[in-house]
């Protein structure tokens, strides 16, 4: 328990690789994981990791511009922006529920 306490402690980042969406496979097929992040240095680490282990990502964008199609007038916002652009939808409602000072990542 007190080494596993000590990894938390040392945590600096946490990165999620899950599936938002079955847009992201659409859009890469599945051999390449889509990376969501308004952080380039992560983003940077993460290529570094990649490169390092063989697995392969592509940078998606985080276009703020899409979260218009998730407001709503009845809700705080709406879980789904239509079906084009699936996987940036996905990733902003995502974002929505992370600190600004965090380093965001979502695939």
């Amino acid at each position: 328990m007190e080494r596993q306490l000590r990894l938390i402690t040392l945590m600096q980042k946490i990165v999620d690789l899950a599936t938002l969406t079955g847009a992201c496979v659409v859009a890469l097929r599945p051999s390449i994981a889509g990376v969501f992040t308004p952080n380039d240095d992560l983003a940077k680490e993460l290529f570094q990791a990649s490169e390092a282990s063989g697995e392969k990502f592509w940078r998606m964008p985080l276009e703020e511009s899409y979260w218009e199609s998730m407001k709503s007038g009845v809700a705080d916002m709406v879980n789904t922006g239509g079906r084009q652009g699936g996987a940036i939808n996905a990733a902003l409602f995502l974002k929505q529920f992370v600190d600004e000072k965090v380093k965001v990542d979502a695939r």
